[in-house]
């Protein structure tokens, strides 16, 4: 199919794609979207100014430190493109019938926002899919439509992908408040301070009070006696996440894996981005004057037919992954159930 122009001025219905958002897709706090200018993604560390110095000697040379946010390029953001059929009786209803044979112009607008907005959310959540095993497992892999498989690595040291020593038992008796003190421990020594979340999964959760009413049998546990438990312990509070997204055969698939946990500097201190490049169908965009050059990067929408057979479809584009740029702010409990 070629492109066509549905409506009078697509750049609108652009702009409103790219503001859709799921709001169960709370993952994207930690790793935001960002335009970038680029085809590659970037890895580097925050900018966060935590080094000390050797004192010097007099006449003795200056020591190096290493530049806060110093970025590497390491590969290339992958292409994510749903696209939406407007089906025969969206082009063939009665009143667009009557006005096309009138030789007055057909007003797509609607369905063609509706269909930019589907597959705006397609790819939000595709994103989504992606940050869940970013922050459950510091790599992410890329399954293309040819069933190959792509791995990618941010790095992370793999004392900071931590197993527990045994599974947590359905009797909860208490060791779990030992593996998560133990976790982080380790946390504090790659970040240089305390955690601020832990995310995790209702049923760990439900576990934890389980396990604390096992350690004090005699008063009831609820929310209130966990929290102030794990701030007592110097450990941070817990938020869980269990989203679920459908892949193409109509199975559900967990977005963030069930018995895992995962350390976090806070709920509002992003550990990374979500960085979103520059698409063919952008530059395509920016050739026919519907975008400018500085609106390139992101997610872009184009209109696309055909006439033989007569079909018309509206195409998301979009080139990205969420990278993790601070391997020092997560680390991640696996193994809790076995």
């Amino acid at each position: 199919m070629q492109i066509v122009d549905l409506v009078p001025d697509l750049r609108p219905t652009i702009l409103a794609a790219r503001q859709a958002r799921d709001a169960r897709n709370t993952l994207a706090r930690f790793l935001p979207n960002t335009p970038v200018a680029s085809v590659s993604y970037r890895l580097g560390r925050r900018r966060r100014l935590d080094q000390t110095v050797p004192v010097r000697a007099i006449d003795a040379p200056a020591t190096p430190i290493r530049r806060p946010g110093l970025i590497e390029v390491r590969g290339e953001l992958p292409a994510i493109t749903p696209i939406v059929n407007l089906s025969e009786q969206d082009l063939t209803q009665e009143m667009i019938l009557a006005r096309q044979l009138a030789g007055l112009a057909v007003d797509y607008q609607d369905p063609v926002d509706a269909s930019a907005a589907i597959a705006a959310l397609t790819i939000d959540n595709t994103l989504e899919s992606m940050r869940g095993q970013v922050l459950s497992k510091g790599a992410i892999s890329l399954v293309t439509d040819d069933g190959a498989t792509h791995e990618v690595d941010f790095g992370v040291p793999e004392g900071q992908l931590m197993t527990v020593a045994a599974p947590w038992n359905a009797a909860g008796a208490g060791d779990e408040f030992t593996d998560l003190k133990a976790a982080h421990g380790v946390f504090k020594d790659a970040f240089g301070d305390s955690a601020g979340l832990i995310l995790t999964t209702d049923a760990v959760y439900a576990h934890l009070l389980n396990a604390l009413q096992g350690m004090y049998p005699q008063q009831p546990i609820g929310d209130a006696q966990l929290t102030a438990y794990l701030a007592n312990n110097r450990l941070p509070r817990i938020e869980t996440y269990d989203r679920r997204l459908k892949n193409e055969d109509g199975s559900s698939t967990r977005v963030y894996p069930e018995g895992t946990l995962t350390f976090l500097p806070s709920a509002g201190d992003p550990v990374g981005r979500t960085e979103l490049g520059i698409t063919q169908e952008a530059v395509q965009q920016v050739q026919r004057r519907i975008l400018v050059a500085a609106e390139a990067p992101g997610i872009t929408v184009v209109t696309l037919g055909s006439d033989n057979p007569v079909q018309r479809a509206v195409k998301g584009a979009a080139i990205g992954m969420p990278v993790l740029q601070d391997i020092d702010a997560i680390v991640v409990l696996d193994g809790i159930f076995g």
